[in-house]
């Protein structure tokens, strides 16, 4: 049992070491941290010292501060501090002695003190005491199960997030159960080397898989210690390729950023140091709702990519690409002139004529298709769609995102035919194009109001974040930015809102089925809509329903 850290006030000297004596006679989980002639003295050693105290021995009746006031004092400053009181009282202080009971004081002693009945006192708080412990202690061990469940749940719904197709953002409701804040995604993902594969066994890379998690685990665990209210969660995508997120109750995003590029650094830095492999990261920029990580998986993935270009073991970030180097000037990049190409080609988006462009890459796939390296081939259509790529990624305000970069980088890689590839390459770069042609027309209705618009004529169907940005042609995040700060709604609260606005409405002029009703208004599980609705208008459908006939 750890020590009972005790203090002793007494305006009389000689009785202050009286009880001292007798508490130090007891036994020795008795540790006096002070004794005091006064509670003024009491309270600003509390303070200097940032100290607590399980036990006050006090007199009643003290100048200065009596020592009802005194405990009233202390719990004052420090209100989640259980501390206990033994009252030291005359025979004429009666009255005091019954406030100071009802003020929470465990035990009284009557002057002139006797040691027998000093014992007896203490023998009773040390039980109270011990007993008190081992229930915080319980206490204490079932919140640290009830965090790690609500961890590991918590972690599942943003791996199920992250790794299946997008939801239909209003039944994204799980997003609910996570803090309000800032939040950043990052994809930390091992840079292959082929050539080293070989040398090691499944066993080698089970033991690998093992390692990482557990450095990832132990850098989070790191961050959240380091700072109130910062929080963190980690899963594996498969193979040494893994998802952090982190979150900051902080509003400020510069300051989150850094702090966010910080960690990835130092993840990266603990990845090198205790596994054979180098690790690059790909970090979002922050962002407030969580119903845009399917979206982001997408942009990470993307985003990873840069490394074919800039090397691995870096940190990849849409504000950092900016500052990154070129590196290719000595290679043969720089020969066939695809830097300068790339550069003119991109600038024409969004200004120039479709025909102009489709001509421009027609006669670059002429110069292609005389080269006799297939491998330059899939080098020089890699570079360039990644340097569109960088290139709309810095432009966050009209958020024109190639978020298929994955998937039309691979099939640049295993396409054999080149007529083919010219049909893929001409299609991104019109359609890309083409958005952003659509991204600075159309002055007669605002982006919200396009949005409300849109949500009105698709309520019925799955509405996903990436649908929606889509046609306002805004990113994701990006996105859901501008609407809360426009509405003062999220997306997935004005969707919900709306939705169940309009079963409200349909349950009082129609004569139809809960499940009819659930699925007009885009929800196919008719359980979920039923819990949704007695959320919010407080009780089910159903009875919604007969409710509201009664009334007519």
């Amino acid at each position: 049992m750890d020590k009972i850290r005790t203090i002793i006030v007494d305006d009389e000297a000689r009785m202050r070491r009286g009880i001292e004596r007798i508490v130090r006679s007891y036994g020795e989980n008795w540790d006096i941290v002070g004794t005091f002639s006064n509670g003024i003295e009491v309270i600003e050693f509390l303070e200097e010292n940032e100290t607590w105290v399980d036990l006050l021995i006090t007199d009643v009746k003290m100048p200065e501060m009596d020592g009802l006031t005194l405990m009233k004092e202390i719990k004052s400053l420090n209100p989640d501090n259980d501390f206990s009181s033994i009252i030291v009282s005359g025979y004429d202080d009666f009255q005091f002695l019954q406030t100071a009971i009802r003020e929470g004081a465990f035990d009284y002693i009557l002057k002139p003190i006797k040691r027998s009945d000093f014992f007896e006192v203490l023998q009773k708080l040390e039980n109270d005491i011990d007993e008190k412990r081992r229930k915080s202690l319980k206490w204490r061990d079932l919140i640290k199960q009830a965090d790690k469940l609500a961890l590991t749940k918590q972690t599942q719904l943003l791996s199920e997030a992250v790794s299946s197709e997008p939801e239909d953002i209003a039944t994204m409701y799980w997003t609910k159960d996570f803090p309000d804040g800032l939040y950043q995604a990052l994809f930390v993902s091992v840079d292959e080397f082929p050539s080293r594969t070989s040398e090691y066994s499944n066993e080698d890379w089970g033991a690998f898989a093992y390692a990482t998690e557990n450095i990832i685990d132990e850098v989070i665990m790191e961050y959240k210690n380091s700072k109130h209210q910062q929080l963190g969660w980690w899963w594996r995508e498969g193979g040494l390729h893994f998802w952090v997120l982190l979150f900051s109750s902080s509003k400020e995003n510069n300051d989150f950023f850094v702090t966010g590029d910080t960690f990835s650094r130092k993840l990266k830095s603990c990845l090198n140091k205790y596994t054979p492999f180098s690790f690059s990261v790909a970090q979002s920029n922050p962002f407030e709702d969580l119903c845009i990580m399917p979206e982001m998986k997408k942009q990470l993935h993307s985003l990873i990519r840069m490394r074919m270009i800039y090397g691995g073991n870096q940190v990849y970030s849409p504000r950092l690409i900016k500052e990154l180097k070129d590196t290719e000037e000595n290679n043969w990049f720089a020969a066939n002139n695809m830097k300068g190409f790339a550069n003119k080609l991109t600038s024409m988006l969004g200004r120039s004529d479709t025909s102009k462009i489709e001509k421009e890459l027609s006669d670059l796939f002429k110069k292609i298709k005389k080269w006799r390296s297939p491998m330059e081939i899939q080098y020089a259509l890699e570079y360039l769609m990644i340097y569109m790529f960088k290139v709309n990624l810095e432009d966050t305000e009209s958020g024109i995102v190639l978020s298929d970069l994955g998937y039309i980088l691979q099939a640049i890689k295993v396409e054999s035919n080149i007529n083919e590839l010219e049909n893929l390459v001409k299609q991104t770069f019109i359609q890309v194009h083409k958005k952003q042609l659509a991204f600075q027309q159309d002055p007669t209705l605002t982006p919200i109001m396009k949005t409300k618009k849109w949500i009105n004529e698709n309520l019925s169907q799955k509405i996903t974040l990436q649908d929606i940005s889509d046609y306002v042609y805004m990113n994701p995040n990006y996105f859901c930015q501008y609407f809360k700060k426009q509405t003062g709604k999220t997306v997935f609260d004005y969707i919900t809102d709306l939705r169940l606005e309009t079963a409200k409405e349909l349950l009082q002029e129609q004569d139809l089925k809960v499940a009819e009703i659930a699925r007009l208004i885009g929800y196919q599980d008719t359980k979920y809509f039923s819990r949704l609705f007695k959320q919010r208008w407080g009780s089910l459908p159903s009875e919604f329903k007969k409710k509201y006939k009664t009334m007519l």
